[in-house]
């Protein structure tokens, strides 16, 4: 006997301990703050110069050089900015490595893990160990046999009960209960020969439902469901993580086309100068006032349209440092990024058919529609089963031993002489039965829904495909569009050059047109630029819109272990190191 109990003893506390997870330490919001803290100490204080009152007049004499003609792009860096180059593979490659919430969606199918886990516990045995001491003194009437006087005798007993065993419940959905039970008695007064008098019974109880709750679908429901769950938070981990790098291609096209930007209103900046630098020199020949104001006015508006440009490459430049997450760029340094990987600038051929054939191959809405349509036939399942009546087998067979002496107490059950025995059925049936037939009713209606949503999802996908075929076509076809105008507008300028060389009169009209013309060029240089961003973002977001994204950038999803024992926390890898800078696939 003492040795069973040590052994169950010992059983518990191994069991006890290896649940034991290793809680986490404390958080510390100012360590998370560190990085960016850190990185800001260095900022350098803001110069901002006075604002003018009046307007400054300068004259240029004949072979000065204008000292306020910009900076090239490669060196209109500030003090202390570090400019680095990076290719478009190694910024999906540390976006998709280190972005926060791409990391955060990645607990996710460990948390739905653990709620599987905990349904599915459900099922395990549990042991039970139950002591009891009862003590009862009770007055019983009764008479003394002389008259009709009666006292109030006293009625004593001490009764010690020990009992353990396992229950569990059954997949199919009954209950088994084994159960060992040592009890003590003693009576005052003495009610037997034996006195105190010891009991031992084991005893082995089933309950299992013939209908109602009955099978395994039935009562794995909870855990089918929440393995759908698991899928399910997957796959939306998968969207965090095509969104987070959908968005990494979209700012670092823009960071390219803001460059090219800057370096085009450089370039207009520095021919307006070139313009004005001209026009003050021959002020006191053949050029008025007028003309003059007119192009240090344009050279005022295009200075100011080029701070602006700067401003957005550096917030282009942090957007990206805030999406790749990467402890060497926090965003408050001063890396300045610098795209290294040249547009893509070649048309492509496809198929629609095929594309659209693709996408509902591969889009993870399906999928997880699918799931949902699972869960919600389970659901359907469970309701169904609810209808039944409730008709329960019960059954329990014992066997018992009594003496005076505990060892033969022990004997006398181990030789199962007394058994005993009990079967039979319980039956409920509910009239009317309105709740269970709601329920299935609602059951029905919550998967037909699904369905229903699944079809919505169908269309929106091939919508969502058509029009990302579309938008590579219509952003090639603005490439071909804008590149001509930037030809006419760059002859056009020529023309009035040509014009000017010969010795035309500088006039206002004149003046005019060489300012207009310069600035339509660099809008046309602008436009072009904005086509050859939209069209590799196009080609991006077609990947996208396929459900391709993380194979066309050579992204493999894979499981980790996370900091608490459950191994379904989620990260990426790149799938080879060999994959060259990505261009958009064909047909």
């Amino acid at each position: 006997m003492n040795h069973r109990l040590a052994t169950l003893g010992l059983a518990f506390f191994g069991l006890t301990v290896a649940g034991c997870v290793q809680e986490p330490g404390p958080f510390d919001p100012l360590r998370a703050q560190m990085s960016q803290r850190s990185a800001a100490r260095t900022d350098a204080p803001l110069s901002m110069p006075p604002l003018p009152t009046t307007m400054v007049s300068r004259k240029v004499k004949p072979g000065e050089i204008n000292r306020n003609t910009p900076a090239t792009t490669q060196a209109a860096t500030r003090a202390g900015e570090r400019p680095v180059g990076l290719t478009l593979k190694e910024v999906i490659q540390r976006t998709a490595a280190n972005n926060v919430d791409v990391k955060v969606a990645g607990y996710e199918p460990a948390v739905e893990q653990t709620r599987t886990i905990e349904n599915a516990a459900r099922f395990d045995p549990t042991f039970f160990s139950n002591f009891q001491y009862q003590r009862t003194d009770k007055l019983t009437g009764g008479s003394n046999g002389v008259g009709s006087a009666s006292f109030a005798p006293v009625e004593h007993s001490d009764v010690w009960t020990v009992e353990t065993g396992i229950k569990q419940i059954l997949e199919e959905g009954g209950q088994i209960e084994a159960k060992y039970s040592v009890s003590r008695s003693q009576f005052t007064p003495q009610r037997s020969i034996t006195n105190p008098f010891y009991t031992n019974e084991l005893s082995l109880q089933l309950t299992q439902p013939l209908l109602q709750n009955f099978g395994r679908d039935v009562n794995r429901a909870r855990i089918t469901i929440s393995k759908n769950n698991q899928r399910i938070s997957v796959l939306e981990f998968r969207k965090s993580l095509e969104d987070q790098l959908l968005d990494a291609e979209k700012t670092y096209w823009q960071l390219t086309q803001a460059l090219q930007d800057v370096a085009t209103l450089e370039r207009l900046l520095q021919m307006t100068v070139g313009t004005s630098d001209l026009l003050h020199k021959r002020a006191d020949l053949d050029v008025t006032r007028v003309q003059t104001s007119q192009a240090d006015a344009s050279v005022a508006q295009r200075r100011s349209t080029l701070v602006r440009a700067r401003a957005r490459v550096r917030d282009l430049s942090d957007k990206l440092k805030q999406l790749m997450n990467d402890a060497d760029m926090p965003v408050a340094d001063k890396t300045l990024i610098l795209p290294a990987s040249a547009p893509y600038i070649d048309p492509i051929k496809f198929d629609a058919g095929e594309q659209i054939e693709t996408a509902l191959d591969n889009r993870l809405e399906l999928g997880q529609q699918q799931l949902r349509i699972g869960s919600a036939g389970v659901a359907v399942r469970v309701a169904d089963n609810n209808l039944l009546p409730s008709l329960n087998l019960q059954g329990q067979i014992s066997s018992q031993g009594l003496d005076g002496n505990e060892g033969d107490t022990f004997d006398a059950q181990n030789d199962y002489n007394h058994l005993s025995w009990t079967l039979g059925l319980q039956l409920e049936i509910p009239l009317g039965n309105r709740a269970a037939r709601a329920i299935w009713q609602r059951a029905l209606l919550q998967r037909q829904q699904a369905v229903d949503q699944y079809r919505s999802l169908v269309d929106q996908i091939t919508l969502d495909v058509q029009q990302a075929t579309r938008e590579v076509e219509t952003a090639w076809n603005a490439i071909v569009a804008s590149r001509g105008s930037r030809f006419a507008a760059a002859d056009a300028l020529k023309a009035i050059q040509q014009r000017e060389d010969q010795n035309e009169p500088l006039t206002y009209n004149f003046v005019q047109l060489k300012l207009d013309t310069q600035e339509r060029l660099a809008a046309a240089e602008q436009a072009e630029s904005q086509a050859v961003n939209d069209y590799n973002f196009a080609v991006a977001r077609l990947e996208k819109a396929k459900g391709t994204l993380l194979k066309y950038d050579n992204i493999i999803m894979q499981e980790e272990s996370s900091p608490f024992g459950s191994r379904s926390k989620m990260k990426i890898a790149v799938a080879s190191e060999k994959q060259a800078d990505k261009a958009p696939r064909a047909k």
